[in-house]
């Protein structure tokens, strides 16, 4: 799991979120909740804001691109 800056949109600000992947090997890492149930959602990660708990299901290539994420970690 990995923790770094994302915009909350129900925040409305930068905020740490919380990345977790839903076949990750490790329990720790693997995502807590089910994803839409929609084809798109099929590879998405789980994005949580630590501030407000806003669950987001985000594309795993957009959490690499730092323009998206600001690394911090």
């Amino acid at each position: 799991m990995s923790v770094h800056m994302w915009y909350c949109e129900n925040c409305e600000a930068e905020t740490g979120h919380e990345v977790r992947e839903q076949a990750h090997h490790d329990p720790t890492i693997r995502a807590l909740t089910a994803p839409p149930m929609d084809e798109r959602f099929a590879e998405a990660s789980e994005c949580t804001c630590t501030v407000c708990g806003q669950v987001a299901w985000v594309d795993a290539s957009d959490v690499l691109k730092l323009g998206v994420h600001d690394f911090g970690d």
